[in-house]
């Protein structure tokens, strides 16, 4: 009876240990991904001094890894080379409108107002529509970006995306799709105009404000916008709060790192130990999802600029961004849900202790852009 019941325990033991222990094939699976689509671009620019010039290709290629929903390998690769086209349709008629502004601003309005409604369509459109608008933003503001030498390397991660992703299937079969979070969508067309004005609205407005300053802060301002503002009231506001705690701790670590090491493979090697773990937290940790990419990139443009001073400036203006885009982001939430915004505001102070836990209010599963950054 004794050995029977020390048995017994055993299993449990076991069993609990196991539950323990359980490590998500999944989630290693997409880590090696962006291990693998910012490392390679890194590497290559960083051995061959072209550092400055990778940077594009090492954040396209973080891009590429938020487009990758799982299933066969036709569909990986359709969403990929469609994420492609809609980021190298949107530079396009940035770099062509640079420099008009009757153009410029239409185009801009009008690719905003169709991301707005994307949600409609599924998960894939909301997530490559953003791709294309800051792809858009950064070719008008800074066409010095869309350089020869910089678009061979976004090509060339392209390749290495697709031959990743070839790969994986080819040993682990099809990838597990990431579950959607719940969402609560706008309700009929008027609730679903209101949103794609105002989401329009706003990065509309963050490009002018942005454009004012200079061209970083617009590609940061406009970037932050577009990401936190969702198509669901709470999960904007949740965002931009954890995007703001994200941000302070992604700049402070980049600071340490920076200043504390300031050794060119010491830093590359940081951004390697990172780069697999940025697809780890999108759902319930947002805060640090965001951190980490913040780090991410600010250590890549500290290998481009290599100059302490320049990254000084940088980390500080970052923040600044940051806090801009969010608080247009706010506004422009508030705008598209004006009988819920106070309402959510109370329910996300409610909601923050338990921040951690992936659960929400009892609200409908919703098809929604979850895999942006």
């Amino acid at each position: 009876m004794a050995e029977e019941e020390r048995a017994t325990a055993m299993q449990r033991l076991r069993g609990l240990a196991d539950s323990r222990l359980h490590v998500d094939a999944a989630q290693i699976r997409r880590g090696i991904q962006f291990f693998i689509n910012i490392g390679t671009p890194l590497v290559v620019g960083v051995v061959r001094g072209e550092a400055q010039a990778a940077l594009a290709a090492v954040i396209v290629g973080m891009a590429f890894g938020f487009a990758d929903s799982g299933g066969s390998l036709p569909s990986r690769l359709r969403i990929l080379v469609l994420d492609a086209a809609c980021m190298g349709a949107g530079a396009a008629l940035g770099y062509l409108s640079r420099n008009s502004d009757a153009v410029l601003w239409p185009l801009f309005v009008a690719v905003t107002l169709a991301v707005g409604v994307a949600p409609l369509t599924g998960r894939v459109f909301p997530l490559t529509g953003r791709h294309a608008a800051m792809a858009f933003t950064v070719a008008a503001a800074y066409p010095a970006a869309v350089s020869p030498l910089q678009i061979w390397y976004v090509l060339g991660v392209l390749l290495v995306a697709a031959a990743a992703r070839t790969v994986d299937y080819l040993i682990a079969g099809p990838l597990p799709r990431q579950p959607a979070a719940p969402l609560q969508l706008p309700s009929g067309r008027g609730g679903w105009l209101r949103f794609a004005l105002a989401f329009s609205g706003a990065a509309t407005a963050a490009l002018w404000i942005g454009q004012t300053l200079d061209p970083t802060h617009t590609i940061w301002v406009v970037a932050t916008t577009l990401v936190v503002m969702q198509a669901d009231a709470l999960a904007s506001y949740r965002r931009i709060v954890e995007r703001i705690a994200g941000t302070f701790a992604g700049v402070f670590a980049a600071w340490l790192i920076t200043f504390g090491f300031p050794s060119e493979a010491f830093i590359c090697a940081c951004i390697l130990v990172v780069a697999p773990l940025i697809p780890h937290h999108l759902a319930n940790r947002y805060w640090l999802h965001t951190a980490l990419i913040a780090l991410m990139i600010l250590l890549a443009y500290d290998l481009a600029i290599l100059d302490a001073r320049g990254i000084t400036k940088l980390l500080s203006e970052r923040v600044i961004d940051m806090l801009l885009g969010c608080t247009i982001a706010l506004v422009g939430t508030a705008a598209a849900f004006p009988r819920l915004a106070a309402a959510e505001l109370d329910s996300l102070v409610d909601e923050i202790p338990d921040s951690a836990t992936p659960q929400r209010r009892n609200r409908p599963a919703a098809t929604g852009d979850e895999g942006t950054d």
